[in-house]
């Protein structure tokens, strides 16, 4: 039993399969009974922001064991689950969870963190499909560049900016807050894009991204993205291009 909990502890996916049936099923409020390949789809990602688990009562019923457990996160923060594991030949065949409302929207956010950091992965590797995956078949993009709503296919959009840049990008995303509830979440963050353009020119730039997600068949997607600058407000309505979040000085981009 202790080893389910190693496995998330130290990233080892390997550990995890070899304890896990062939027909394995996970159900939490927020999981229907999905099967092996989808637990490792929308769960474990889960384990980068999990630190240590501390399991506090342990019951052994026939060939059901259940756990109630406190996680430490990697942020620091704690929350407690009871789970019910069904074992047949001596592998994990299900795992029931049971929580609440704030560990569900705990972990619809580690969920959503973790596909804006997929999102942010494909745009640093100009990975057209990683960045199209992430979003819904009908989202809307109010993006830097004209028109006001982007109009084009996001396919082709993406591949065409990437083609204006030489190898790859640079892309922090910094200060991410995220706001789950149910299924509807949103998120806001500070963005810090870096490359350099064919032309020559070096692209240097910290801008303000607000997303809206939905749950559509059991996976986040984004449905709403809103990139944006603020402008000054000298009369000239040029965009503030130079800004910088707080702590870092002007000649400091915040990539390393």
């Amino acid at each position: 039993m202790r080893l389910y909990f190693e496995a998330y502890e130290y990233k080892d996916r390997v550990l995890l399969t070899s304890l896990l049936a062939g027909d394995f099923t996970f159900t939490s409020p927020v999981d229907d009974a999905i099967d092996r390949d989808e637990y490792f789809a929308r769960c474990w990602p889960n384990s980068r922001h999990t630190a240590v688990f501390k399991i506090e009562r342990l019951i052994e019923d026939g060939d059901d064991v259940v756990v109630t457990y406190t996680a430490t996160t990697s942020y620091g923060s704690t929350f407690k689950n009871t789970e019910i594991f069904t074992f047949r030949d001596d592998k994990i065949a299900q795992v029931q969870v049971f929580f609440g409302t704030e560990t569900a929207s705990a972990a619809s956010g580690a969920e959503i963190a973790d596909l804006i950091e997929t999102w942010a992965e494909g745009i640093r590797g100009k990975d057209v499909e990683m960045v199209a995956s992430q979003f819904a078949e009908d989202a809307v993009g109010f993006f830097l560049a004209p028109p006001l709503i982007a109009d084009e296919d996001l396919r082709v959009n993406l591949r065409e900016w990437f083609h204006t840049f030489d190898g790859d990008l640079g892309y922090e995303v910094r200060d991410l807050k995220v706001h789950a509830s149910g299924d509807v979440a949103w998120a806001h963050a500070l963005n810090h894009l870096a490359g350099m353009k064919k032309e020559g020119e070096e692209a240097d730039l910290w801008f303000r991204v607000t997303m809206g997600f939905e749950k559509i068949d059991g996976s986040w997607k984004i449905l709403h993205a809103h990139e944006s600058v603020p402008f000054l407000m000298d009369g000239s309505g040029k965009a503030a291009l130079d800004l910088k979040p707080q702590g870092l000085s002007q000649g400091d981009s915040g990539i390393t």
